[in-house]
């Protein structure tokens, strides 16, 4: 017989230990002592450490005016803060927008968030840039803000290009 091993909480009355020595049996049966000996040596069941992509060959920056400069935000969408720059955008104003996705109030903890629209020439927002080195970190971003907003590409104060959320009716 083979020895039971029950994982805590799992009640799929899966009972591992015969699963593994039926797998066992039938990995020991196709390639014979040998690929036994490497199967049984190598731990590919325990977990992995979850290794974060490579960076972009280049960065992307977003101007941030509002919730993506708050540290629980941060946190939340990277794992922990990025690199930030004070900055401005000519040419827009503020407004506000209700937030109703739950997900997004969890997050910011508010469902009232500022949103950009046109401006004059003489309207600017001040905000900061954050610094993006990765694609998920902007797939994270996207995925955070709501139909409400659509990303276009600015050129900030400083004279950089970045990426920025407007109102998705004044892009």
């Amino acid at each position: 017989t083979w020895p039971e091993y029950r994982c805590t909480g799992d009640d799929s009355g899966i009972i591992w230990g015969s699963v593994l020595g039926v797998v066992g049996l039938l990995h020991l049966g196709l390639t014979g002592l040998a690929g036994a000996i490497v199967w049984t040596s190598a731990p590919s069941i325990a977990p992995r450490r979850p290794r974060r992509p490579a960076p972009n060959v280049g960065v992307n920056l977003v101007f941030s005016y509002g919730t993506l400069r708050q540290p629980e935000v941060q946190e939340t969408l990277f794992g922990g803060p990025v690199p930030t720059t004070e900055d401005s955008l000519p040419g827009w104003r503020l407004d506000w927008v209700t937030i109703t996705d739950p997900r997004v109030i969890r997050t910011s903890g508010s469902d009232r968030h500022p949103i950009l629209r046109r401006g004059t020439p003489e309207d600017r927002v001040e905000g900061a840039s954050l610094t993006l080195g990765h694609e998920w970190q902007m797939r994270a971003v996207d995925d955070y803000e709501v139909a409400d907003y659509q990303r276009v590409e600015v050129t900030l104060g400083s004279g950089a290009t970045a990426w920025v959320y407007v109102a998705a009716d004044e892009a």
